[in-house]
């Protein structure tokens, strides 16, 4: 018998009570080492509107906010149009243009093998300034540059 002032406890319901902590809380460290680091996007820093240009094509600008660089965020690629599609990843304030992903699309609107359609979830990574890296739960792995101002192209649907 073990005595905590005035109680006395059994030496083995401390023991059970000792082994039921520790479960508790190796759980709770595999849970937030596991949800760690993976942030929710920042909130949309613009709102213009896209521009006809007058020959069915649009400039698009970005709407996405700011965005730390070596965090992952939680992300929905755009994958409905392909990867190429002007719109189809909007962060840290800027389009991106997909490198060495390989087919960009498989046609008639539709995302390359692996990819959900029309979004794709998973994160994305600001790697450098001028370069952002995805990867979808599926497991796809992407890298993409940095494009300099609005994107023009036809809309999507």
């Amino acid at each position: 018998m073990a005595s905590v002032t005035q109680w006395e406890i059994p030496t083995s319901a401390l023991a059970v009570a000792a082994a039921v902590l520790a479960v508790a809380l190796a759980v709770a460290i595999i849970v937030e080492i596991t949800s760690s680091g993976v942030r929710s996007l920042p909130p949309p820093a613009g709102s213009v509107a896209p521009q006809p240009l007058g020959n069915g094509q649009f400039r698009f600008y970005p709407r996405s906010g700011h965005a730390d660089l070596g965090v992952p965020y939680r992300f929905q690629l755009y994958t409905h149009c392909g990867l190429e599609a002007p719109t189809a990843m909007d962060f840290d304030g800027s389009f991106w243009d997909p490198v060495n992903t390989g087919p960009t699309s498989i046609g008639g609107g539709n995302p390359p093998a692996g990819y959900a359609n029309p979004y794709d979830q998973g994160t994305v990574t600001l790697i450098s300034p001028m370069r952002a890296q995805y990867r979808s739960r599926s497991g796809m792995v992407s890298q993409w540059n940095r494009h300099a101002g609005p994107q023009i192209g036809s809309p999507c649907s």
